[in-house]
């Protein structure tokens, strides 16, 4: 059978993708010796395709993509440029010789790249990649990388397909096949990363960032967007180091400016803005840069609050270039933007003008409001500014409000600043406060836990039994016969609600407790009171009563 006539019978779709394949220039190494038709294809991985042809009949064909010798598209593709070089008149195809080769040191550079083709050059550049090993990026890059405006339409349309998909009242199912095509698009995001496509890399993670920014449907994906986009927000972080082309960072400011457009929520474009800042490299991408900036600043949705961190963006971008009297004028005309604020305040301090600071800082509280991050920094500012006027009062008092905001280190820098001799009575004073003792889950149980206090600790778990387990041991010895009878009432109150071998044995952990500190009899009769209790549950009977025979003297085991 002739070349030609197996072109004719070969099936469409074959067709179609050897079509692909010669348009592409993914055909390689054409060769033709002593009857022998090679090439290669670069189709997802290096394909070698051998055609043997008697008096222009094929005599056998092969390609690597294949052990069944099947007519693959490689092979068909193969085919139809030898037709197409027949009609030339080309009998014989010669293997392709790059002008530019690094043999041609002594040669003009410009001259060399003037006269290799695309192809040429880019085989020549391919042979330098065991001098430098980002040249093969470079490439695609430059050269082969013309469908990623594709890739991150067709990425964006499917999930944005599946989030309108979802409503107040989807199916568990319907939200499950959404987080799984989200985490999907995650793990591809990875894979750019790791392959150091980092163009796609970035432009999935802003896809995730804005689906994840994205108005919430429900609690179970207000929960799942909360969760990742502190992952997608870190992961920006590290693609901005990369290098990007001209036009890679014209598609990546492109899309920016597509996601501020389209979002609504300013706290979320606005973290994004500083993020994004740090793939500014050119004087383009600082254009572009600054345009979508005024675009959000002038949103008839910004709320005051965002306005000021656009502002100090903007500040921000004014020093990178090198406009430091621009810069200051921005601060003038803005003077209570909260960042300038700060900054002056801290300009005073290290000026050693700590009342004139003290004055920019309670300001700052007063207008921070309900802000409570702002709030937080003005107050650890107003503490650190008493400290050094050794007004200790003042100190105690801001420290103390720092404490019932959650602040943990606002303890720790008070207790190393108050003498040990002073401390042990402030000490008191703190937790017997009742605005700390509210914050009883959170600040409140890590002092006491770091003072030791088991006194407190134990009317804090007896208002938190299911914290009992968790501190069991620290409480003994000094409060064994209330700790006890906690660790007890816990176990009776929850054996009921647990099954499966490894819960029972967790649970008989617990009663092994009582036993290794001397309740003997509480222990028996806890196991006891389970088994009356649960009287179907024949496995957890069976690991009871092979604890109670373990301390049991009269039982057939004896205690180590």
């Amino acid at each position: 059978m002739t070349i030609s006539e197996l072109i004719k019978s070969s099936a469409e779709i074959t067709r179609i993708k050897a079509d692909r394949i010669l348009k592409e220039n993914n055909l390689k190494k054409i060769s033709y010796t002593k009857g022998v038709l090679q090439s290669s294809v670069l189709d997802g991985q290096e394909y070698t395709q051998t055609i043997e042809l008697d008096n222009g009949n094929v005599k056998s064909y092969s390609c690597s993509c294949n052990k069944d010798h099947l007519l693959c598209p490689h092979l068909l593709a193969l085919m139809i440029r030898r037709e197409e070089n027949k009609v030339k008149g080309d009998e014989n195809i010669p293997v392709k010789k790059p002008k530019a080769s690094m043999k041609n040191t002594k040669s003009n550079l410009k001259v060399i790249l003037e006269a290799a083709d695309k192809e040429e050059l880019i085989e020549f550049i391919l042979s330098l990649r065991s001098y430098y090993k980002d040249i093969p990026v470079i490439i695609r890059k430059s050269f082969l990388s013309s469908t990623d405006e594709e890739f991150l339409k067709e990425n964006r349309e499917e999930l944005m397909e599946s989030h309108n998909a979802l409503k107040a009242t989807s199916s568990k199912e319907i939200l499950t096949r959404h987080f799984n095509l989200m985490l999907s698009v995650h793990e591809r995001a990875r894979q750019e990363s790791k392959e150091r496509n980092y163009l796609r890399s970035t432009l999935l993670y802003l896809l995730l960032f804005e689906m994840v920014s994205i108005p919430s449907v429900g609690m179970e994906h207000y929960l799942f967007d909360s969760h990742y986009i502190k992952t997608y927000q870190e992961a920006l972080l590290p693609l901005a180091e990369k290098k990007y082309t001209a036009r890679e960072s014209q598609m990546i400011f492109d899309y920016l400016k597509q996601i501020c457009e389209d979002l609504s929520d300013l706290s979320h474009i606005t973290t994004l803005l500083r993020i994004m800042k740090n793939f500014i490299t050119t004087e383009k991408d600082y254009d572009n840069y600054y345009d979508i900036l005024l675009y959000v600043y002038e949103k008839d949705t910004v709320l005051p609050f965002d306005k000021n961190n656009l502002l100090y963006l903007e500040y921000e971008l004014l020093m990178m270039i090198g406009k430091a009297d621009e810069a200051k004028e921005l601060r003038k005309e803005n003077p209570y933007v909260p960042e300038f604020r700060f900054m002056e305040a801290e300009s005073l301090l290290g000026r050693g003008k700590l009342y004139e600071a003290l004055l920019i800082v309670s300001d700052g509280i007063e207008r921070a409001d309900r802000n409570w991050d702002e709030l937080i920094r003005w107050l650890f500012m107003e503490a650190g500014i008493h400290k050094l006027l050794q007004n200790q009062e003042k100190y105690l008092e801001v420290s103390k409000k720092l404490i019932t905001l959650g602040e943990y280190k606002a303890y720790l820098d008070l207790k190393r600043t108050i003498s040990p001799n002073e401390w042990h009575s402030i000490y008191e004073k703190l937790v017997e406060d009742e605005e700390v003792k509210k914050n009883m889950k959170g600040v409140y149980k890590r002092i006491i836990l770091q003072e030791k206090d088991k006194r407190r600790l134990l009317g804090f778990i007896e208002e938190n039994p299911e914290l009992i387990s968790e501190h069991y041991d620290f409480l003994n010895p000094e409060y064994n016969q209330e700790a006890s009878k906690l660790l007890a009432a816990y176990i009776e109150e929850t054996a009921h609600q647990i099954t499966g071998r490894k819960n029972y044995e967790h649970l008989t952990q617990m009663i092994e407790k009582l036993y290794i500190y001397g309740q003997t009899n509480l222990a028996n009769d806890t196991i006891m009171n389970l088994v009356m209790r649960n009287k179907h549950k024949a496995s957890l009977h069976t690991v009871l009563f092979q604890l109670k025979d373990a301390y049991s003297q009269s039982g057939p085991y004896m205690p180590e």
